[in-house]
């Protein structure tokens, strides 16, 4: 009966672990996505009205930017794919499993960071006026509000 009730417990926080990662990076790539109507990206390309040298600098820093994310999103595909492995390996929440999670969640907070970092290196390029557009979008975004 006590192995029956920590096999269910296991397999339980097992379940709501791999739950939240999974939501952690859907939250992720739906925040990240460029087909997001209207992202980001395509407001500060289509609303704000660039000049030649804005459109460089973005450009420039969009760049980096995109292989920042993408190295993060393979470190936390990397992640994923030890914790899988883990799982099936181990059946319990071991060291392995514990340093995947951790891995995951690293790479996702550091994507955050990058992320944030990424907003206000573009915000410097602008000017005053299309930084207050900017702003009111940016906290719409996160926000999850209507502009």
């Amino acid at each position: 009966m006590i192995q029956s009730a920590r096999t269910y417990l296991l397999v339980s926080f097992l379940l709501a672990a791999l739950a939240g990662i999974v939501a952690a990076w859907s939250t992720t790539t739906y925040f990240a996505s460029r087909d997001q109507e209207p992202s980001l990206h395509q407001m500060i390309h289509r609303d704000l009205r660039l000049t030649s040298r804005q459109r460089a600098q973005v450009a420039e820093i969009e760049a980096r930017y995109s292989a920042q994310r993408q190295r993060r999103e393979n470190e936390m595909r990397a992640a994923n794919a030890r914790l899988a492995a883990s799982i099936e390996t181990d059946r319990q929440l071991s060291a392995e499993v514990q340093a995947a999670i951790e891995d995951f969640h690293l790479a996702m907070g550091e994507l955050q960071m990058e992320t944030i970092r990424y907003v206000f290196e573009i915000r410097e390029t602008l000017t005053p006026e299309q930084q207050t557009r900017f702003d009111a979008t940016v906290t719409a975004y996160l926000t999850e509000q209507e502009l």
